[in-house]
């Protein structure tokens, strides 16, 4: 693992874990349904990068890409979100991840 992916997946991980505990409190302090959902999603994506960054499998980049899917249509639909940014946004992680993992794909389980 190169040492660019390591620092880009441990960013993504503090993030994912900042954007949890906002939903946690936007959960307590309005609206309880899409940030729960928000919430589950976040755990999912959590758990995509700990996959990727600590037992390296390609596992959890898929993971990062389907929890980034979901959490699009979560964006648009439940928060009303613009269709352009969220999905910049759902696009930043994957395709980052991807063009430090692109070397040395082959070397992953």
């Amino acid at each position: 693992m190169s040492k660019g992916l390591k620092i880009c997946l441990w960013i993504v991980l503090v993030m994912d874990i900042l954007t949890f505990l906002f939903y946690g409190r936007t959960f307590l302090l309005a609206d309880a349904s899409a940030a729960a959902a928000g919430m589950i999603l976040e755990l999912i994506q959590i758990a995509g990068v700990s996959i990727l960054l600590f037992n390296r499998r390609k596992t959890g980049f898929y993971i990062i890409c389907l929890s980034e899917v979901v959490i699009f249509a979560v964006n648009v639909t439940l928060f009303g979100s613009d269709i352009i940014m969220s999905l910049i946004n759902s696009a930043v992680v994957p395709l980052a991840v991807y063009a430090f993992m692109k070397p040395f794909w082959n070397t992953w389980r």
